[in-house]
């Protein structure tokens, strides 16, 4: 009882401290998340801590539903899970609320593990069959669309126009992901003639509440300016994606910008989709009619069931289900989501990070990763608004040119903040969307098409001065 006692205390005092101003002697580059959205927190908890001004009860809860594991069955906590899914748990594409890592195989029980399919044809469309992010999971007596053992996933060295070396004669090494699936493993009636297969990581997500409160005006006068570059003559045009309300805005989130506002975003749209677990406002199975029908036509699964071919087929394809989650849980879950708060930046009067923030700024990598932005309004979280932030990203999806990049030609720029402690909260430091990438400096060497000029730059820099950027970069 007294231990209990001593954590609601805890719990307490933390929601009731405003955090974010215990050092106001610092500069304001220090407040990566602005004056509301900035934590100094160096520890393994760094990702975990939230902003200013928040419903600590429904942050808690929250942070439940992120971190609980989801079960198959009925009227208990954390029911729903099925009939075919992703993961059990949200937590396991985000280990320490960050990223997924670098992964030698595809299987959903590794901590970590937080790549997503992307099954498509030789013209670049998804494959009709398969949903957006394929299942590998199923309920009994479903089966799932494709059986985890037949995911390989292979990593080849790369050799890059200057065969990995720099002009003062250091080497270095590039790796990419190779996938493939056995035809044997996808569900006979799923098969496509032919296909491709890539592998996508998930997205840190500390910070997403500021990144929804730019104001959608901002980002569109951003694409304007660049469009005007001689070298973004190749920017593809804003892509737009339905808000929670209907409307068309500008997309900002996922790597493709697929998603515009943070309660019609990934979080939001994964909580449902992972794991399958209906809602109020998804009151339907994220599921292909071509599954329903293999399900439906599987005696198995009927003789299982009890139920009829047409029972089977309803009960996948049905619009009016009933609600797994109830809606208060899923607010709860929002408040956590757009709660996260970005750790503050660290070391920023060290000279050799000033030194490598110097070249950073001269190397042209902040035509992309644009250092600030200012808020707007923040109807759901009012403290978010006005606030001056760091993210390093420009939110706009460009071109890098990259060896085997799958559907992932244009992709959006990364948002830095935070990701110097990444190794900390995580375990590990990798980067890019494949996770190609081990280190900042191999993120960097990625970098062609728009980014190539300024990747030279990296390269004809001195070792030292190459060092120094990365000290930067693990500064912010």
């Amino acid at each position: 009882m007294k231990k209990n006692f001593f954590y609601l205390l805890a719990v307490l005092t933390l929601f009731s401290c405003n955090r974010t101003n215990e050092t106001p002697e610092l500069g304001e580059d220090y407040y990566t998340g602005g004056r509301n959205g900035t934590v100094f927190i160096n520890s393994s908890k760094a990702y975990e801590q939230p902003v200013s001004g928040i419903d600590g009860s429904a942050f808690l809860k929250g942070e439940q539903l992120f971190e609980g594991r989801f079960i198959t069955g009925d009227n208990t906590p954390f029911s729903g899970l099925g009939p075919v899914y992703i993961r059990s748990s949200c937590k396991d594409c985000h280990p320490g609320y960050g990223h997924g890592r670098r992964m030698d195989r595809y299987n959903a029980d590794d901590y970590g593990n937080g790549y997503l399919l992307v099954i498509y044809d030789d013209n670049g469309q998804l494959c009709p069959q398969f949903i957006g992010m394929p299942q590998t999971r199923a309920a009994y007596p479903f089966l799932p669309p494709i059986d985890e053992s037949g995911i390989h996933v292979e990593w080849h060295n790369y050799t890059d126009e200057f065969n990995n070396t720099y002009p003062d004669g250091e080497t270095y090494q590039l790796i990419y992901p190779a996938v493939t699936i056995d035809r044997e493993a996808i569900l006979p009636e799923l098969r496509p003639e032919s296909y491709n297969v890539a592998i996508e990581s998930t997205i840190g997500i500390y910070g997403t509440g500021l990144l929804d409160a730019i104001s959608q005006s901002d980002i569109i006068d951003e694409h304007e300016a660049q469009q005007k570059r001689s070298y973004c003559k190749g920017l593809p045009e804003l892509p737009y994606a339905l808000d929670e309300y209907g409307k068309e805005k500008v997309g900002r989130y996922t790597y493709g910008c697929t998603r515009s506002t943070l309660q019609n975003g990934p979080g939001a749209n994964a909580l449902w989709n992972i794991t399958n677990v209906t809602r109020p406002d998804r009151t339907y199975h994220y599921i292909t009619e071509a599954y329903a029908n293999a399900m439906a036509d599987n005696a198995d699964v009927r003789n299982a069931l009890g139920w009829s071919r047409d029972s089977v087929y309803n009960y996948l394809m049905g619009k009016d289900l009933r609600s797994e989650m109830t809606m208060k849980d899923f607010d709860d879950f929002m408040v956590w989501h757009r709660g996260l708060a970005v750790p503050a930046a660290r070391n920023l009067d060290d000279p050799t990070v000033q030194k490598g923030k110097e070249i950073f700024y001269q190397m042209g990598c902040t035509a992309c990763h644009k250092p600030t932005w200012t808020t707007g309004e923040s109807p759901y979280m009012p403290s978010l608004a006005n606030q001056k932030i760091w993210p390093y990203t420009d939110l706009l999806r460009h071109d890098l040119d990259m060896h085997e990049p799958g559907l992932r030609k244009y992709c959006r720029t990364t948002p830095l903040w935070g990701r110097g402690l990444s190794n900390i909260c995580t375990g590990y430091s990798d980067h890019l969307h494949d996770m190609r990438a081990r280190t900042y400096e191999e993120a960097i060497l990625w970098h062609g098409g728009e980014a190539k000029e300024s990747r030279n730059r990296f390269r004809n820099l001195t070792k030292e001065q190459r060092s120094a950027v990365v000290k930067f970069l693990e500064a912010i």
